[in-house]
């Protein structure tokens, strides 16, 4: 596929940085149709109904109705497969390889540092990654939580 794709339309998959955000999508998809499929499936099939009686096109009552009524579970699949992917090291390591500078991630880095024995390099990579994924899960966090703010939390 590879060949076919640089034969034809000059579009370098293997060993670039594209091959990188393949690899990772690829990799962690099913958690992320996991969770929105059961997501979709708990919607109240009458929420439906009341857009269809209220006129609304069935493109509408997916934006409108359905898609809001699924957001927690879309968020937690989206968290988790973020999780998934910035962790990822075997399918991008094989598909796009571990060029220093071009194709090179943070897992590999640390894969790297430690096959070296330089653990303190490997902590400060590992942080690296501690803080993103937290800064991220924050954000998320923020926005997921605006729609449940008038919920009474035990």
């Amino acid at each position: 596929m590879g060949i076919y794709l640089y034969d034809h339309f000059d579009l370098k998959i293997v060993q670039s940085w594209v091959g990188c955000v393949i690899a990772a999508c690829v990799i962690s998809f099913p958690l992320m149709y996991r969770n929105a499929r059961a997501a979709f499936e708990q919607v109240d099939i009458n929420l439906i109904y009341a857009g269809r009686t209220l006129g609304m096109s069935d493109w509408k009552i997916f934006c409108k109705v359905v898609c809001p009524a699924a957001r927690p579970g879309i968020v937690s699949g989206t968290v988790l497969t973020f999780s998934r992917a910035i962790g990822e090291y075997g399918a991008t390591c094989m598909l796009a390889g571990n060029i220093p500078g071009k194709t090179a991630t943070i897992s590999q880095r640390i894969a790297m540092v430690i096959q070296n024995g330089d653990y303190v390099t490997a902590g400060i990579w590992v942080l690296i990654v501690m803080l993103i994924a937290f800064i991220i899960m924050m954000f998320m966090n923020m926005f997921a939580g605006r729609s449940g703010k008038s919920r009474i939390q035990w």
